[in-house]
């Protein structure tokens, strides 16, 4: 997407650009539920990702802001800190090259 800006994605990003969001965030759900354990995988979408906010950097750079404190946010999945800093990680990596896909940057 040529005219994708950080100050337009900003602005737009729960108007215009709000279903291509949900659909980066889906396909990275998608693939880390096959990957891993479920129960994480669902723990960290509903209790951590869901109050995460993307931004467009710019250069096609993408970021994840989390809530404070991921960790102690996550309830009912047992998993200790060091596995589940490494899949949370992984799992924003794959997000943000979600977000480029999705908006077509390469």
């Amino acid at each position: 997407m040529q005219d994708l800006d950080p100050e337009t994605f900003e602005e737009e990003k729960y108007v215009e650009y709000f279903p291509r969001l949900q659909q980066a965030y889906k396909n990275a759900f998608n693939t880390f539920n096959e990957k891993y354990d479920s129960q994480l995988i669902h723990g960290i979408d509903q209790q951590v990702l869901n109050e995460s906010e993307p931004h467009y950097e710019g250069d096609g750079e993408f970021t994840i802001e989390l809530p404070e404190d991921p960790y102690d946010r996550l309830t009912a999945v047992v998993v200790d800190e060091e596995k589940f800093d490494a899949i949370l990680s992984e799992y924003l990596d794959e997000i943000e090259s979600e977000l480029r896909r999705v908006f077509n940057i390469r």
